[in-house]
């Protein structure tokens, strides 16, 4: 699955919103958005907060390793 659609399929599956997110891990809404279009996050600190954010890992929404749990 593409990256991108990684991070929006495990927005989507928490029930949140861009706006919510990006809120939560204290980012502004254009910089979460381009994660979610494809650009890989600038931190990695913003990365984990992320992945915290919709209970998932960075490996999972930005890296090749599939999660079972999610």
């Amino acid at each position: 699955m593409k990256k991108s659609l990684t991070l929006k399929a495990a927005r989507e599956k928490s029930g949140k919103t861009q706006k919510q997110v990006a809120d939560e891990v204290k980012l502004n809404i254009r910089v979460y958005q381009k994660y979610e279009y494809g650009a890989g996050a600038n931190t990695i600190q913003a990365a984990i907060r992320i992945a915290k954010s919709l209970g998932t890992t960075v490996e999972h929404l930005w890296g090749n390793t599939p999660v079972n749990s999610f």
